[in-house]
């Protein structure tokens, strides 16, 4: 029977099979000898899966346009579809069902959330029922959110949580303290007993009544009565933490005075819906201490309730101290733009935005790290043992995603995302003052680069950072990438003033090499032939250039980067088999007109790999080539 559980275990731990099949098993087995219980019992095969977090339900995100091709999508909704649905999302779905989704993405109104039950089936090609839950991102140019659950998987879940909640109410049962519960939508106040199965309500009134009628009836004695108004205060406000010893007839109903212990906390289910919940103790005068815990609120951020910024210094410092066997990573997050942000929308919007973002972060890490707040949108999280860089790159990609999606259907021209530099103990540094001004380098270079991404520092790459004279700090020394570009520019502008640049093709080639591209060519003419090429065969065209489906894609300035050419597959098809022909994967073009009249084409591309084109290279390219414009 031992092995039989611990092959279980490890089956079930190895395998990929749903929560609901999971439980299922366990059932069975349940209903099998004691023995077998008892073994399961000591491998706590039943605790690693009794209480699961939603990632045994949610399937994945993902945002389609109206052709239903998939925009973008998380880590989740790939593994269990495979990268095909990229395409479209249309074969995942029953052919009964699609006709029901088609109407509601018809007929969906901006910031309407709507939900339908529709069959898709996965990688493994099984169909199961799905929750599908669907919003328009944008009217305009329709984009829709879907977030895709299991039904089956949630039902277990359901029961998983009443049995828990029944557990929780046997355990409160014999414990003496009583809880209270404050709520901001009802302003009343509920103190409770439990019995078993049963929650006793005790006082169920108007906070300011419940204050009022303690003190008139003298059940909070005179010298308390300070103390208990500052306990109303903090729970009418909501203050994070808090925590009052008084004496009162409170819970006797004025028959006897007693030492009451009132710790409470606000809890946020989100920033529009928050509640004070806490418990109440009888002190006995024997064991009364008066002993604070000052010392824990101070290593919380009230806001965010992520650690504090000196908390998540002093953590990550003794994990570093340890020197761990495993690979630790520093992930410096800026929210891009937060200023801004807070100077659009209001500071109560920004304080939204944080605890949203401070749960992203939490729900992304699980117990694999810990974070916290270091600045106003700036935060700290430090992952241990990650598997290998790919294993970080899914986390990362999860915490960039989501907080993209958070507020997508809150205000139209809203946009959110944020900003991460990586390092990585012990590969880049054994100290922490240096890892940490090499996450903060990586992420000035994401900034740079152009916002909403992640970098992960490496040394070959973006350079050392240097240590002060006393070899304590490290400061940063990044700006070579973006001076050789400007100096490389400047140097182009003398040559043009002073008559001498030299021939196109010469020209191109340096643009090329400076910015590290794989083939550069000037189209001309109505044949749209290059004139110019470089890097790569010249027996080629850009006559999908006069497409309008292609060239509508260019900016009022003539411009257009394509980081994966990829997207152009069902919109521009002419030009999506034009660059698959030459391996071309990404591409930075400039359009040459006269009086609307395209006549030529600047194009710089990357082939073979995947590349995004920052924000700075963008800008320098487009300086280049209205140089290159005005000398043809």
């Amino acid at each position: 029977m031992p092995f039989i559980a611990s092959f279980l275990k490890e089956v079930f731990r190895n395998t990929h099979i749903t929560y609901f099949e999971r439980n299922r098993c366990f059932r069975t087995l349940s209903l099998l000898q004691p023995a077998l219980t008892d073994n399961c019992s000591q491998l706590n095969i039943m605790n690693d899966y009794s209480f699961p977090d939603e990632s045994c339900y949610v399937i994945g995100e993902a945002v389609i346009d109206s052709s239903l091709h998939t925009q973008r999508a998380d880590e989740e909704f790939f593994s269990y579809f495979g990268n095909d649905v990229i395409y479209s999302i249309q074969r995942t779905i029953h052919d009964d069902d699609f006709p029901r989704l088609k109407v509601l993405l018809d007929n969906i109104a901006p910031f309407e959330i709507r939900k339908i039950a529709l069959r898709m089936k996965g990688i493994n090609s099984e169909f199961r029922w799905m929750c599908v839950s669907v919003s328009l991102c944008n009217s305009k140019e329709p984009n829709y959110r879907l977030r895709i659950t299991d039904i089956l998987s949630l039902e277990q879940l359901f029961y998983s949580c009443q049995y828990k909640i029944s557990e929780f109410h046997q355990i409160l049962s014999m414990i003496e303290e009583l809880s209270f519960e404050y709520s901001f939508e009802t302003e009343r106040i509920k103190i409770s007993m439990f019995d078993c199965f049963r929650t006793i309500t005790l006082t169920d009134e108007p906070l300011p009544l419940w204050q009022q009628k303690a003190v008139s009836s003298g059940w909070i004695p005179p010298r308390f009565t300070e103390t208990f108004d500052k306990l109303c205060s903090d729970i009418k406000n909501g203050t994070y933490k808090f925590e009052y010893e008084l004496e009162s007839a409170l819970l006797t109903a004025g028959k006897s005075h007693e030492l009451n212990l009132f710790k409470g906390v606000t809890r946020y289910d989100d920033l529009e819906h928050k509640k004070v919940i806490g418990i109440i103790s009888v002190i006995s005068s024997k064991y009364k201490s008066k002993e604070t815990s000052s010392s824990v609120d101070n290593s919380y951020d009230s806001l965010s309730g992520l650690l504090s910024k000196r908390a998540i210094t002093e953590n990550a410092m003794r994990i570093i101290a340890a020197a761990p066997h495993y690979n630790v990573n520093f992930v410096l997050l800026d929210i891009d733009n937060f200023t801004r942000l807070n100077a659009d929308y209001g500071h109560l919007f920004g304080d939204e935005v944080l605890f949203t973002v401070a749960n992203i972060i939490k729900s992304a890490i699980g117990t694999r790290g810990i974070a916290g707040r270091i600045s106003g949108g700036g935060f700290m999280i430090v992952i241990e043992e990650t598997v290998d860089e790919t294993d970080l790159r899914s986390i990362l990609r999860a915490i960039r995603t989501k907080i993209d999606w958070a507020f997508s259907n809150r205000f139209e021209n809203l946009i959110l995302t944020c900003s991460m530099g990586i390092s990585t103990y012990p590969v880049d540094s054994k100290i922490y003052d240096e890892l940490f001004m090499q996450a903060d380098k990586a992420l000035f270079i994401a900034q740079e680069k152009g916002k909403n991404r992640y970098v992960i520092y490496d040394v070959s790459k973006h350079g050392a950072v240097e240590m002060d004279t006393q070899n304590k700090i490290a400061y940063l020394n990044y700006k070579k990438s973006v001076s050789n570009h400007i100096n490389f520019i400047g140097t182009i502008t003398d040559r043009l003033v002073s008559g001498n640049l030299p021939e196109l093709s010469q020209l191109l080639d340096e643009i090329r090499i400076q910015f590290a591209l794989d083939s550069a060519y000037i189209f001309h003419g109505a044949a749209m032939k290059p004139i110019v090429s470089c890097g790569n065969s010249s027996d080629i065209d850009a006559m999908y250039i006069f497409s309008d489906s292609y060239n509508e894609k260019f900016s009022g300035d003539g411009v257009l980067a394509v980081d994966n050419i990829n997207e152009l597959e069902g919109r521009a098809d002419e030009a999506f088999t034009a660059f698959t022909s030459q391996n071309i994967m990404g591409t930075f073009q400039y359009l040459i007109t006269d009086k609307s009249k395209i006549i030529a084409l600047i194009s710089f591309n990357y082939i073979n790999r995947f590349k995004k084109w920052s924000e700075t290279d963008v800008n320098y390219l487009t300086i280049l080539c209205r140089i290159i414009a005005a000398v043809l």
